[in-house]
């Protein structure tokens, strides 16, 4: 499957839907964090009950390549269901 073609540098925005503890978040806190950015994930939705919470987290991206990795290591968190 071909992947779109992007203009870098781009703003991004994922959509992380996890497991609903702190240390689900702190793992995204810092694979974020490992990869040079500063932003936090903020939170949003909440499952009807109560089990996983959707975050959200805006960034500019230079290349390709950080945004391969950093949704890469995002998915491979503990916890993390989704990637958006």
């Amino acid at each position: 499957m071909k992947r779109p073609e992007l203009e870098f540098p781009l703003h991004w925005e994922y959509k992380i839907i996890a497991v609903r503890t702190d240390e689900a978040f702190a793992a995204i806190c810092e694979v974020i964090r490992s990869h040079g950015f500063e932003e936090k994930p903020a939170a949003s939705n909440v499952s009807r009950n109560g089990s996983y919470v959707t975050y959200t987290v805006r960034m500019r991206l230079e290349t390709r390549e950080i945004l391969d990795s950093l949704s890469r290591a995002l998915a491979a968190c503990e916890g993390v269901k989704y990637l958006l």
